[in-house]
């Protein structure tokens, strides 16, 4: 059986620089992690996880808990997420592993995997305001690393998007055109991200001197039934009915696509849509009639961020280093226009 010395005599490096290479330390440079990755797979090497967790006081595994099944419509985005991470721990030599709560006691589910001590580090995934995990695993100095953040709070390695500057380039952009009345279709109202999205709405509104309308902001579940409501409800108002709708998701775009060709409306014509979170395997943005206008902010493209951030967590970098935000792309298509009044 090969083992991690044979390795290092074989591309002459240390055990230990070959042993950082093989499990993702960033003071390992890319042609060393590459060279090093090569004559492992030549060699047949497979890390030993008992010997590793003996020697190193770790077991290898990281893990997703999360506190419900997923919803139908969440499906296609949270396969394609789970794959996408099992990927990434699985090039820094990580085992990873998910595990579904039944909604009762998702700290519960926690302290039971902590007890076992059988994981080294956690991915948290749709962080709420004053989420009671982070809390809990900050008490319990416990590596983890959050997709999103609550403002503010600097406590914890994340991998976050502008939702703020996300929100302000959809309204400048439907402001620009002469819009005046612009709906806000959001998400779930506890989750920061909606918080930071929503503020910048705002704050955008108010830049181009536009009021915020009591029905003008939304909240729901991000599914294309959500959006087929919510917009139903609006459009049926023709005293208050917007010119443009702001959707927190591709999926909220295409049931408002649906309602609003139910009410006999063109989009852009006389109605015009911009949506969040471009990339999402449900929907092809661009081949929807007309093509979807959008902010990207791509759930596959976080894997990697997300898995190299809770390695160099669990190699001890202080929490500062670990905290990125990356600003939203813009894709202007069809679905935006000035307002046929």
């Amino acid at each position: 059986m090969t083992t991690l010395r044979d390795v290092a005599k074989a591309t002459g490096l240390s055990v230990t620089t070959v042993s950082r290479a093989l499990r993702g330390f960033s003071d390992v440079t890319e042609p060393t992690r590459r060279h090093v990755e090569t004559v492992a797979r030549a060699l047949n090497y497979v890390p030993n996880q008992a010997a590793r967790k003996l020697v190193a006081g770790r077991s290898g595994m990281v893990g997703l808990v999360l506190e419900r099944p997923p919803q139908p419509f969440e499906y296609g985005h949270f396969v394609e997420f789970v794959a996408g991470l099992s990927q990434a721990f699985a090039k820094r030599d990580l085992d990873f592993v998910l595990h579904i709560s039944d909604g009762s006691n998702l700290l519960a589910t926690h302290q039971r995997l902590l007890g076992r001590g059988a994981l080294d580090g956690y991915v948290l995934l749709f962080p709420g305001i004053d989420d009671p995990r982070i809390d809990f695993l900050l008490e319990r100095a416990v590596p983890f690393v959050v997709h999103g953040h609550q403002g503010g709070d600097e406590r914890y390695a994340y991998f976050d998007t502008d939702n703020h500057a996300a929100s302000v380039i959809a309204v400048d952009l439907l402001a620009g055109l002469g819009h005046r009345r612009i709906a806000n279709l959001a998400g779930p109202a506890t989750w920061p991200s909606v918080e930071a999205r929503i503020q910048g709405y705002r704050d955008a509104m108010a830049a181009h001197g536009l009021a915020v309308e009591p029905r003008s902001i939304v909240h729901g579940d991000t599914s294309a039934a959500y959006g087929a409501q919510a917009a139903a409800a609006l459009l049926a108002d023709r005293a208050h009915r917007p010119s443009a709708i702001i959707c927190c998701n591709s999926l909220v775009a295409a049931g408002v696509y649906e309602v609003a060709r139910g009410h006999g409306l063109s989009i852009p014509g006389d109605l015009s849509v911009v949506a969040h979170d471009d990339v999402l395997p449900q929907v092809q943005t661009d081949l929807l009639d007309p093509p979807l206008t959008v902010t990207k902010l791509s759930l596959r493209d976080a894997v990697d961020p997300l898995a190299d951030l809770l390695v160099r967590r669990l190699a001890g970098e202080p929490i500062a280093s670990l905290q990125v935000t990356q600003a939203p792309d813009f894709i202007e298509r069809a679905s935006a226009a000035k307002p046929w009044r």
